[in-house]
């Protein structure tokens, strides 16, 4: 009989939290199941790749016709922005 009490005082005392924790998490994981069904299709791993090629090509271009002078700060802020990723903490 007392644990009995105990146990419905818990479930009255934290069960909405785990209620809402559970939902969130079950949110989560569905999600992130779809994404990985996304990722392993044929026709977005086609598409990123082919994303990342013309980003590329893209970029060679701008440096190709960039006007003169010019060259140096474009280098200076991809390297900054490479940098910035390595540490994502500054």
């Amino acid at each position: 009989m007392m644990n009995k009490r105990y146990q419905r005082w818990i479930q009255f005392l934290y069960g909405p939290i785990f209620i809402v924790i559970g939902f969130f998490y079950r949110i989560y994981k569905s999600n992130r199941d779809w994404v990985e069904g996304l990722k392993s299709g044929d026709k977005i791993s086609f598409f990123i790749r082919n994303a990342t090629i013309v980003i590329l090509v893209i970029w060679f271009l701008v440096w190709y016709f960039d006007p003169e002078g010019s060259s140096d700060r474009l280098t200076d802020e991809v390297h900054q922005t490479i940098d910035g990723m390595k540490n994502p903490s500054e």
